[in-house]
């Protein structure tokens, strides 16, 4: 009897130290990888933030001017690079100035903006507001593609003039041309013109 007893014994033991060995071999391991990717990503995030920090502009302000006298002020009270020329910026809180010679100035204020610093192109969006002479416009989306003198304005909230309102969805606008295009998404709806 002793000897089987002691023979199971040592087998007990065989099995605990097998245990403990592949759980100190594979498994703590694995848990010290963990924390120290856990600490890596936390390094990498602090890095991105403090690189957001940097491609952060407040109060900016561009202004430009093209070859037929023509002037383009627009404003944020902040802006973020999105590309590594920082060509394009993602704009808050903006207000645009469009001078045509010979013409009065359009204005334009939006929530957000993505601005192109080469083209000068502008996409506005979220409660757009338009105003020019005695016109005012409201809309979600204004597209203003400064190289070819085109706007494209839709989504449109409400359109007035003095004792005119507008009901359309889209319109479409050259501003070297002046020609115009009022359009619905549907064509099941009408576009309408209420006079008061």
């Amino acid at each position: 009897m002793r000897l089987s007893s002691l023979f199971q014994i040592l087998i007990i033991f065989l099995i605990f130290a097998s245990i403990t060995f592949v759980y100190l071999k594979f498994f703590k391991k694995q848990n010290f990888v963990e924390v120290e990717n856990k600490v890596i990503e936390r390094e990498i995030s602090a890095i991105k933030e403090m690189e957001d920090e940097k491609s952060l502009i407040i109060n900016l302000e561009y202004k430009s001017f093209d070859a037929q006298g023509n002037k383009y002020i627009i404003k944020s009270k902040s802006a973020k690079k999105t590309n590594e020329k920082n060509e394009i910026l993602e704009l808050e809180d903006v207000s645009a100035i469009i001078y045509l010679k010979g013409k009065s100035p359009i204005y334009i204020l939006s929530d957000f903006a993505i601005y192109d610093k080469q083209t000068l192109n502008t996409k506005f969006f979220n409660n757009v507001e338009i105003n020019h002479d005695d016109i005012d416009v409201e809309s979600e989306n204004l597209d203003l593609l400064y190289e070819d003198k085109f706007v494209s304005l839709y989504n449109i909230t409400k359109a007035k003039n003095d004792n005119l309102e507008l009901i359309a969805d889209k319109i479409e606008y050259n501003l070297l041309t002046k020609d115009l295009s009022i359009n619905m998404y549907s064509s099941n709806n009408k576009i309408k013109i209420n006079h008061y």
